[in-house]
């Protein structure tokens, strides 16, 4: 359910380290875990607070659509919205309810981005052949974003919500200096980084401004219980589970490091929960448990090992964490714009749960490893939508290893509620969430997917290269089947993916399936997981129309699949 943006003026950014050092906005505040915090290893997990929906305890997930007036130099103009979406994403954030995934480094976003021309919206690959004069309104559609607390009960679709977005993007640090920015000890104000200190409410604000408006398209149904694939997990009996702490501090001496103290208190707890120090580890320092035919594995990763996203010298140590372990938490800095270890990195064909502990995670960092992944059938990804405190790298960390080692050992009883309930609770708010958990096939009493009833339509058909009227396919249900999950899987080949759109349709309800995401990438073959139609009834007529809508590349939709699992 995560598909979003980029910013160019990100990459320009990309070596500034931020957000979860001492001296960071978000790193300040807090008391150091180290003295009073109590291990959650040790803890009783037996039971746990439930929850439902999108997976955070206070909110709701929604796709939305961003739409504003733009100005920008000629060379810019097909960055230019997503670079403004950025102060937008700022502006809602610091209202501590509404937040938007974006991601700097997905070059697919800006084909995304719609324009108004004559009175008609048109793509950006028409809008490329129209004199940039008139490129002057845009909007970006289906933007995934949670919502929260007060903001989040009784929303509905069609609401609309505004932000406050520099008039002129381009030239706001020359315009307004410092006036419209927030002071950060740790940052220095520029150009590339205004977005992220911007205050447009700030006393004596000298931009321009005008308003985006922020559309709700969709509430995200409620999903029912979920759970890890736990299944997955017990193939080998073995759990293996690695923890990376980057580098915190600035100083000379690393083992002086802030997160060098995290990792030695990790390692303090984990051995007071029964872990026992295992000799010549591949990397780092290992501790294993034996609870039965189970075993459970953990490497801890120093910041001698890993420093950081942005340490190119030892990409090789976070690339064998990746391929290595079925579990993989990144405790350290985030980056402005720059995702380059979660880019970068070649993912195993298994399934994992990732936990993003730099801040904004969600924002950035959900999309690479969805991506990398290949689909949300391959990986659970825990994130935090703001910017988190050092103090909370241990106590989240700890947290969701008892609970999810508890439901390992006990027949996967362990829902991803019981999960983010008991981060949540650790940390007494509900800033992390998880993606990917919605549509999960394994329960204790057996497989939700493996259940399911299947049709199909294997009729190979040849989608029209740049027509908006494409192709429609139909699948008929003949007998009544009470939804309780959906899942669409999808075979077509074609040589740029990131022209075209699926769209889903039963009765009166449309769902968009894939919007002109990949980029170059070539062909889809994945499972899609749409709960819009879940509590609905099966039976009838099911469409699925395919829109090649950009020049040059051609394909065939080769077969679908819809599987349904009944309540």
């Amino acid at each position: 359910m995560n598909r979003f943006f980029t910013n160019s003026s990100l990459r320009h950014a990309a070596a500034l380290l931020f957000l979860i050092s001492p001296a960071a906005s978000c790193g300040n505040g807090g008391t150091d875990e180290r003295d009073d915090v109590t291990n959650p290893l040790i803890e009783d997990q037996s039971t746990g607070k439930e929850d439902t929906g999108y997976l955070n305890m206070a909110g709701v997930e929604t796709h939305v659509t961003l739409e504003s007036d733009i100005e920008a130099p000629s060379y810019e103009i097909f960055d230019a919205p997503t670079n403004l979406a950025q102060f937008a994403v700022t502006d809602l954030r610091k209202r501590m309810e509404f937040y938007m995934e974006l991601l700097a480094e997905d070059t697919a976003t800006t084909d995304r981005v719609e324009w108004l021309v004559n009175g008609d919206w048109i793509s950006t690959s028409a809008a490329r052949s129209v004199d940039v004069k008139k490129l002057t309104h845009f909007r970006l559609p289906r933007v995934n974003a949670v919502i929260l607390n007060r903001t989040a009960e009784n929303l509905t679709a069609g609401q609309v919500f505004t932000a406050k977005v520099p008039a002129k993007p381009y030239s706001v640090m020359e315009d307004a200096g410092d006036s419209c920015a927030e002071s950060d000890s740790h940052i220095s104000l520029s150009q590339s980084v205004y977005w992220y200190l911007w205050e447009p409410e700030a006393s004596g604000c000298k931009a321009a401004l005008k308003d985006m408006t922020v559309t709700v398209d969709e509430v995200l149904p409620q999903n029912p219980p979920s759970y890890p694939e736990y299944d997955r997990l017990w193939e080998d009996k073995v759990l293996t589970v690695v923890l990376v702490y980057g580098e915190l501090d600035d100083g000379t001496d690393i083992k002086k490091d802030y997160n060098w103290g995290n990792a030695d208190r990790m390692v303090t707890w984990l051995e007071n929960a029964g872990f026992a120090e295992e000799p010549d580890p591949p990397l780092g320092r290992r501790f294993g448990k034996t609870v039965g035919e189970l075993k459970e594995v953990v490497d801890i990763y120093f910041p001698d090992v890993f420093g950081g996203l942005t340490d190119y010298a030892n990409f090789a140590n976070w690339q064998r964490a990746v391929s290595d372990h079925e579990v993989v938490i990144y405790l350290g800095h985030s980056v402005l714009g720059s995702g380059f270890a979660y880019d970068r990195a070649e993912y195993p064909s298994f399934y994992q749960i990732f936990l993003i502990g730099g801040c904004l995670g969600y924002e950035y960092y959900v999309r690479p490893v969805l991506a990398g992944k290949g689909g949300w059938e391959k990986v659970d990804a825990i994130s935090s939508i703001v910017e988190n405190l050092y103090t909370e790298m241990n106590p989240v960390s700890g947290a969701f290893m008892a609970k999810l080692f508890w439901g390992y050992e006990h027949e996967g009883k362990a829902k991803w509620q019981d999960i983010m309930a008991a981060i949540n609770n650790k940390l007494g708010h509900a800033h992390f969430g998880v993606s990917g958990a919605r549509g999960n096939c394994f329960t204790p009493e057996g497989s939700r997917c493996g259940a399911g009833q299947r049709f199909e339509s294997a009729a190979a058909t040849p989608i029209p290269d740049n027509d908006p009227q494409g192709i429609i396919s139909t699948i008929e249900v003949p007998a009544s089947i009470p939804i309780g999950a959906l899942s669409v899987e999808l075979d077509i080949t074609h040589t740029y993916a990131g022209d075209l759109q699926v769209i889903l349709s039963h009765g009166e309800t449309d769902t968009i399936l894939w919007n002109r995401a990949g980029g170059s990438q070539q062909d889809i073959r994945q499972s899609f997981t749409p709960a819009v139609f879940n509590g609905t009834d099966a039976a009838g007529s099911w469409k699925l129309r395919v829109t090649d809508q950009a020049a040059q590349d051609s394909g065939t939709l080769n077969k679908w699949v819809l599987v349904f699992t009944p309540q």
